[in-house]
């Protein structure tokens, strides 16, 4: 096989997650795309909000206290949802649904009592690699890890098929893999690109909300929920690297609030919170 240094990169692009998943391999690694992509198909449609045969689902029909057997994908969700639920006191909580659904950034349709659903991320229980249980009624929303574990997974096919060197890139949240290196430019808070980096075996990701607020009741809310169901108002971009874009990926909900515990908890994952000082200005 050609050394991918020398090989024509080739990007493959799928709409997955609530946005569009590019894959990018050298042209003779092209067989293997495929693979990735029923990786992400496959977490797209176990942990899914929307859709009502996903695990998510099957959760918030559960009574308190009853066992649920989910998919092995979901369950290694969960539990990496818990630690970090540990790790910054209760900030990252995937049981946001409530939240979001009271704020219309998630569908009411087929939740008759909103007020049901009181528990938190705390009130799960892993019972083994395919059940979970759920101590009080949850809805969970795993959008704020979710996609970054679908590319996980996407890089893990692609690495398991032979594949040197490559990028999975879900709506902003990306890996690398391999020695290749990367230029990835990153987009700000006003949706303009200002800075860029060069990455090489590494995930990224950013978040930001400026421009996706909506007033309720004469408040500002935003997709993103802080600690005790506050909404997190940030202006700016927040981005992270780490060794696994699901860490990436949650972590840069944590950091909207508290950048110095995001960094504490990235430390034990070859990451950190990417400071305006690092970054160079997009070419």
């Amino acid at each position: 096989m050609p050394s991918f240094s020398h090989d024509k990169i080739v990007t493959r692009c799928q709409p997955w997650l609530g946005t569009f998943v590019e894959i990018s391999v050298g042209q003779a690694d092209m067989d293997a795309v495929d693979v990735a992509f029923r990786a992400i198909a496959h977490i797209h449609a176990r942990m899914s909000f929307h859709s009502a045969d996903s695990d998510l689902a099957r959760l918030r029909a559960a009574h308190p206290g009853e066992s649920v057997a989910v998919d092995e994908e979901t369950v290694a969700v969960l539990r990496t949802a818990i630690t970090l639920h540990e790790a910054s006191d209760g900030l990252f909580d995937v049981a946001v649904g409530r939240a979001l659904v009271r704020s219309r950034f998630l569908p009411r349709d087929g939740i008759a009592h909103l007020s049901r659903f009181a528990g938190t991320t705390a009130d799960m229980e892993i019972l083994d690699d395919r059940h979970i249980r759920c101590r009080k009624r949850l809805l969970i929303d795993l959008g704020g890890i979710a996609k970054g574990h679908a590319v996980d997974r996407a890089v893990a096919a692609l690495q398991a098929a032979g594949v040197q060197s490559g990028l999975v890139n879900a709506g902003g949240d990306l890996r690398a893999f391999g020695p290749r290196k990367w230029q990835v430019q990153l987009r700000d808070a006003d949706d303009e690109m200002h800075h860029a980096l060069t990455i090489r075996d590494c995930a990224v990701a950013s978040s930001a909300n400026l421009l996706d607020r909506r007033i309720i009741r004469g408040s500002q809310h935003s997709p993103h929920i802080g600690q005790n169901g506050i909404p997190s108002l940030v202006d700016h971009r927040v981005t992270v690297l780490a060794s696994q874009c699901a860490i990436a990926d949650a972590l840069t909900k944590i950091a909207m609030v508290d950048a110095d515990l995001a960094d504490r908890i990235l430390a034990s994952h070859d990451g950190y919170v990417l400071r305006p000082s690092m970054m160079r200005e997009a070419a």
